[in-house]
């Protein structure tokens, strides 16, 4: 779901919860009105990547499965001189692409549907973001937890941001395994190769929230320390090595204002006064039909990003509590040589200790699930080309 589904079908929901507490009602919502395209995108220039996200709103009853992605659409990027660019889809209801265009000139993306028609947006002149300043951390509101921020600055072109992010991180299996079973040879082996390490991991999450900012109500256009992300205590984010890719797109203020009122719908969760879908701007429009609705917002400019590296030994306080492995341990009993295969092979297991013999030998393992010791179910066990260890 994107952030503006997710938005759109929370302050739906809620509208139809408030009103079912106070007498049984059934809430006037045309499920046309529902079925509107919802678009987010931003048009890259000075040779970033454009992108754009299509989608449909669902109805309350399909609130668990509300992201509808178009796919097949045609995207375009228009320019003034008539250049036309366009997108291709990577990913169902994703389109990318990396046009060379200059900052200097305005913009439409046209977006057309098998079903609906030809929608497009107004001219957008783009906004170059002014530099990310700073990215850091600090404990949240005297607790233990953590908040990730940014610092940037304003200029008198780049006075509304808009924050998007990624992170990426090592965990640890709940249980560590250093060996599997080979079952051609019949036997347990230690895993050599680093392919087959099942113990240590790296994730990649991606926000779903909406992170804005104003400069202008700041002194001298200074937005310090900016909270974008709240990491809980006990957090697996922190077991080794933490790292965020920030992205920063400078926004116009009638973007501002929409993503002002998508934030507290989303992030606050909203309330019986948050304005429903109805009652949001937007930059497009049906080329044709102003009935055939369109909610969302399309911004342009050269954005700027960071990456910064945290190290759980630089908090020593935190302690890693994923209820993921929670019950994970081993099992009781030694599973004997000649119960291996049917252990490690048929039931998946993986083998944890060496168990030998009274005198000598090995008599079996100690075994624990696949859930507990395989971190490759959540992650991948070779770090991402921008990695870098702490030295």
């Amino acid at each position: 779901m994107t952030r503006l589904n997710k938005s759109i079908l929370i302050n739906l929901l809620i509208f139809a919860v408030f009103m079912a507490c106070r007498e049984p009602y059934d809430p006037e919502i045309n499920s046309e009105d529902l079925n509107v395209l919802v678009v987010e995108g931003h048009i890259e220039t000075e040779g970033g990547s454009s992108w754009v996200s299509l989608s449909t709103t669902g109805s309350l009853d399909d609130y668990f499965n509300s992201y509808f992605p178009i796919q097949g659409a045609q995207v375009r990027i228009l320019d003034q001189n008539n250049g036309s660019y366009t997108l291709d889809e990577n990913n169902p209801g994703r389109y990318t692409g990396s046009p060379a265009l200059s900052s200097d000139q305005q913009y439409k993306l046209v977006i057309t549907t098998s079903e609906n028609g030809t929608y497009e947006s107004d001219w957008l002149l783009p906004i170059d973001s002014s530099p990310i300043d700073d990215i850091g951390y600090k404990p949240e509101g005297g607790t233990q937890d953590l908040e990730v921020y940014v610092s940037t600055h304003g200029t008198e072109e780049a006075q509304y941001f808009i924050w998007d992010y990624e992170e990426t991180y090592i965990f640890r299996a709940g249980i560590p395994s250093f060996y599997k079973y080979d079952a051609v040879r019949d036997t347990v082996v230690f895993r050599s190769n680093p392919a087959d390490r099942i113990e240590r991991c790296w994730r990649t999450e991606y926000t779903d929230l909406i992170n804005i900012g104003s400069a202008s109500q700041f002194a001298e256009n200074f937005i310090f320390e900016k909270k974008i992300q709240h990491i809980p205590y006990g957090s697996e984010k922190m077991t080794e090595r933490y790292s965020i890719l920030v992205n920063q797109r400078a926004i116009s203020r009638e973007a501002y204002t929409f993503f002002n009122i998508m934030e507290k719908n989303t992030n606050d969760m909203g309330d019986i006064f948050s304005p429903l879908p109805s009652n949001l701007s937007s930059n497009l429009h049906h080329l044709t039909d102003p009935n055939k609705r369109v909610i969302g917002m399309v911004t342009a400019g050269n954005s700027v990003s960071m990456r910064v590296f945290f190290d759980r030994s630089e908090i020593d306080f935190w302690r890693v509590d994923n209820p993921y492995y929670a019950g994970c341990e081993m099992y009781d009993d030694t599973i004997k040589i000649s119960e291996q295969r049917f252990w490690f092979q048929d039931l998946g297991a993986n083998p944890v200790l060496v168990v030998e013999g009274p005198t000598g030998g090995i008599l079996g393992y100690r075994g624990a699930s696949v859930r507990c010791t395989d971190c490759t179910l959540r992650g991948v066990n070779v770090a991402p080309d921008f990695w870098v260890d702490n030295l």
